[in-house]
C-alpha cells in the first residue's frame, strides 16, 4: 500500500521508474538485478541537463532518498562542484539536521524534488560562473579531497608556528599497512616523547612503529580566488601547484621557496584555505634527479623555474594526500566552549572532594570542559578504596578493586587524552583548613556529609572574600530521591540551606521528613550505604558541572538547583538567601 503511494507521489513529481540493468552500465548503481530498480528525473540547468536516480529508503516516511547523479554536462567532468562527491551522489540536504512532517509524504517529496533542483541550479551557477562558490563549498571543500592517509595535529598549528611530522608505520593484523601522520609544534609541551608515546597507546599503534626522523612541516593559508569548477583533487605534486597557481599564487610561492630554503627530502604541507578547512600532504623528492642545493642561493626568478622542474614525473618520488584531523587541546574542548567574556576552566585551581559516584562522574565532565588541561589543575582527594560492591554505580573498572578511588579516577582520566594534563589524585582526605583553601579557586565538595560541608562552609568564610574559593556542595537528598547543589560565593552558606524554616525542619528536606530515611539504610560497621540506583548521581554530578561553569560567567544567575526524581516538583534554580537564624553566617558577621 505504502509502495504504491510512493509510487504515485513520485511519477507526480516527473520521475519515472528505471530498472537498474537499464543504467548507463558506468553508473555505481548499474546492476543485472532484474528487480532492482530506481526513480530517474531530468533536471534543467544553464549547462544542460542533469539526468537524478533516487535511492529510496527503508523508511520513506522518516529517511529522505539519496541522490545520485547519473549524468553531468561533460564540462564538468573531474571539476569540483559544491554538494555532489566524486562518487556522483549530490548532497541537497543535511539529513541528520532537516525536519519535516514524517506523516505526510507526499509534500515532503515534492519539497524534495523542489531541493534537488535549486541545489543544481546553485553548483553549477558556482561552477561555470564562480557565483557563492566559496559559500556554497563552506563546510564541504575538504570533502571532496578524498585523502589516503590521515595526519593528527597535536598542537594549535597556525602561520606563526614551526612545526614537525612523525610517521608511525605498523602493520595490521589482517597485513595491510596502517600509516599515520603526527604533527605537532617544536616549542611546544606536545613535542616530547611523553606525549607521543602516550599517542600510539591511545590510538594501539605499536612502540616502534615510529620512524626515527621527523619530517618538515610547514602551515600555508591559502586565499582562493575561486574554487569550484577546477580540477580536482590534484592527483599529483604537479596538479597541486597548477591548482595552486590558478587559486592563490602566492600560496603556491610560498611551497616553492619553502623547498628552495631548505632542501630537503621530504615535506608535509598543510593548507588552510580561507573559509573552507584544511588539508595536507606529503611529498618525497628523488634527490638524485635534482640538486635542490643549487637553488637555495639562486635569484628570487629562480623559483618559477624550480616550480616546474618539482613537477616533472621523475622528481617527485612520491605524493601523499592528508586528511588533517585537528586533535590540540583547543579542538577537543570546542565544544564546550562557553560564552563570550567567561574564563576558562583549564585556568582554574580545582579541588574535587570526594570520588565517588558523584565525584566519579563529575571528574570526566569537568576534564572534558578544560579541567587540569592548562595553566590550571584539577586534584583529586579521596581516602576511600575501590571495592567490588561500588562497581554497579562508578566509572572505574574491576581492574581498580582494591586501589584508591582518587589514584585510580586520577589515573583514568590521564589516560584519557593525549595531551599533558595537570591532575593529581591524593588518597587522603581533604584537610579543611584556610591556608590549603586559599590555593584553589573552586572547591567540589561531593563528599554528601554535612559535617564535611559545614566545616568548609564555616573556615572558608575565614578568608578574606577577594581570596575565597567559591566552595559548591553537590549531593543526593532523600536516599536518592533528589539531586541538589549549592554554590557558596559569599552570601549564604551551606547552614543557611539547611536551617531555612520554610524548607527544612531539622536539617531534613520537609519534603522527606515523612519519610524514615535511616530504615533505608544498609548499615555495617565501617560501612553505610543507601541502595539506589545510579542515576541520581549521574543527575547530581550534571547540575554540579552545570554549577562549576556557572562560575566562570562574570555574574552568577543562580546558587541553588535541585532535580527532583520523586516526591514532589522541581524548585526553579535561584539564590538562596542568608537565614538569620544560620549558625555559620551569624558567627562571622
Amino acid at each position: 500500500m505504502e509502495e504504491g503511494r510512493l509510487h504515485r507521489v513520485m511519477l507526480s513529481c516527473g520521475y519515472s521508474f528505471t530498472y537498474a540493468r537499464n543504467l548507463p552500465e558506468k553508473a555505481i548503481l548499474y546492476s543485472q538485478n532484474c528487480q532492482q530498480g530506481y526513480y530517474t528525473k531530468e533536471y534543467t540547468t544553464v549547462a544542460g541537463d542533469v539526468k537524478i536516480a533516487l535511492i529510496i529508503r527503508a523508511d520513506p516516511f522518516i529517511e529522505l532518498p539519496i541522490a545520485y547523479i547519473l549524468e553531468l554536462p561533460e564540462q564538468f567532468k573531474d571539476r569540483l562542484m559544491p554538494h555532489i562527491s566524486l562518487e556522483g551522489f549530490l548532497c541537497y540536504v543535511e539529513q541528520m539536521e532537516a525536519d519535516w512532517d514524517s506523516n505526510n509524504l507526499e509534500d515532503t517529496y515534492r519539497e524534495v524534488d523542489a531541493q534537488i533542483q535549486r541545489t543544481l541550479v546553485n553548483s553549477v551557477s558556482a561552477a561555470m560562473e564562480g557565483s557563492n562558490d566559496k559559500k556554497e563549498l563552506e563546510g564541504e571543500f575538504t570533502a571532496y579531497w578524498r585523502p589516503s592517509e590521515s595526519l593528527f595535529v597535536l598542537s594549535n598549528a597556525n602561520r606563526s608556528t614551526r612545526l614537525k611530522t612523525f610517521i608511525s608505520q605498523s602493520v595490521r593484523p589482517n597485513g595491510s599497512s596502517q600509516v599515520e601522520y603526527i604533527t605537532v609544534e617544536e616549542s611546544s609541551p606536545e613535542n616530547s616523547g611523553k606525549v607521543i608515546s602516550t599517542w600510539l597507546k591511545l590510538r594501539y599503534l605499536p612502540k616502534n612503529s615510529l620512524k626515527e626522523y621527523h619530517i618538515s612541516t610547514h602551515y600555508i593559508s591559502v586565499n582562493p580566488s575561486r574554487v569550484a569548477g577546477m580540477k580536482w583533487p590534484p592527483a599529483s605534486f604537479r596538479d597541486l601547484l597548477s591548482w595552486l597557481g590558478k587559486a592563490d599564487h602566492n600560496a603556491k610561492n610560498k611551497v616553492v621557496e619553502y623547498i628552495k630554503k631548505e632542501g630537503k627530502k621530504r615535506y608535509v604541507f598543510l593548507f588552510d584555505v580561507l573559509k573552507q578547512d584544511t588539508f595536507g600532504i606529503y611529498v618525497e623528492f628523488d634527490l638524485k634527479s635534482i640538486d635542490l642545493k643549487r637553488y637555495k642561493h639562486s635569484a628570487k626568478n629562480s623559483t618559477a623555474k624550480l616550480s616546474t622542474v618539482l613537477g616533472g614525473k621523475s622528481v617527485c618520488s612520491m605524493y601523499q594526500r592528508l586528511g588533517v584531523v585537528r586533535a590540540d587541546i583547543e579542538t577537543l574542548l570546542s565544544r564546550n566552549t562557553r560564552r563570550e567574556g567567561s574564563a576558562k576552566l583549564s585556568e582554574k585551581r580545582i579541588a574535587l572532594v570526594g570520588c565517588g559516584t558523584i565525584g566519579g562522574y563529575l571528574a570526566e565532565l569537568l576534564l572534558r570542559n578544560g579541567a587540569g588541561c592548562g595553566k590550571g589543575h584539577l586534584h583529586l582527594y579521596d581516602d576511600d578504596l575501590y571495592k567490588p560492591s561500588n562497581f554497579g554505580r562508578h566509572t572505574l573498572s574491576a581492574h581498580d578493586f582494591g586501589r584508591y578511588k582518587s589514584l585510580s579516577l586520577a589515573r583514568k582520566l590521564k589516560d584519557s587524552v593525549h595531551l599533558p594534563t595537570q591532575i593529581i589524585g591524593f588518597e587522603k582526605q581533604f584537610s579543611i583548613r584556610a591556608d590549603l583553601m586559599q590555593k584553589y579557586d573552586i572547591i567540589i565538595d561531593a563528599t554528601g556529609r554535612p559535617p564535611v560541608s559545614k566545616r568548609m562552609a564555616s573556615i572558608v568564610r575565614t578568608i578574606a572574600l577577594e581570596k575565597r574559593p567559591k566552595i559548591i556542595h553537590a549531593f543526593n537528598d532523600g536516599n536518592g530521591r533528589a539531586s541538589k547543589v549549592f554554590i557558596d560565593d559569599g552570601r549564604s552558606c551551606y547552614g543557611c540551606m539547611v536551617s531555612n524554616p520554610e524548607k527544612y525542619r531539622n536539617g531534613i528536606d520537609s519534603r522527606f521528613c515523612h519519610i524514615d530515611i535511616s530504615r533505608e539504610k544498609n548499615k555495617n560497621c565501617g560501612s553505610t550505604y543507601t541502595p539506589y540506583d545510579a542515576a541520581v548521581s549521574n543527575i547530581t554530578a550534571s547540575l554540579t558541572q552545570m554549577a562549576v561553569l556557572s562560575t566562570l560567567d562574570p555574574e552568577l544567575k543562580w546558587t541553588y538547583s535541585e532535580h527532583m526524581l520523586e516526591g514532589g516538583r522541581s524548585l526553579k534554580s535561584q539564590f538562596l538567601p542568608r537565614q538569620p537564624n544560620c549558625p555559620i553566617c551569624n558567627e562571622y558577621e
